[in-house]
């Protein structure tokens, strides 16, 4: 087998979408293609079992989820004149 000594660096295409794979002697990490921050695994987390706990806190605060969506599934946006409130309550007394 062939160590890992220096960065290999692979693309790889998830749903319609760019993901670049990186692998270090530290750690595996996957980020969207043209974006630096993404889910990083430390190889001894990994090994050790933790990798769960890592993967689960990581994808609570949303890394490697895009905050725009797929253009046929975008919402047009109101413009402010057409923007409506909900009526005010009136308090019982």
């Amino acid at each position: 087998m062939t160590p890992l000594e220096k960065t290999l660096k692979r693309t790889l295409r998830i749903d319609g979408r760019d993901y670049v794979v990186t692998l270090n002697p530290e750690a595996l990490k996957i980020t969207e293609k043209g974006h630096r921050l993404g889910l990083e695994l430390q190889w001894a987390d990994l090994i050790s079992g933790e990798s769960a706990l890592a993967i689960a806190l990581q994808a609570s605060v949303g890394k490697l989820q895009s905050d725009r969506l797929p253009a046929a599934a975008s919402p047009k946006p109101q413009s402010p004149a057409r923007r409506t409130r909900a009526p005010k309550r009136r308090k019982n007394r």
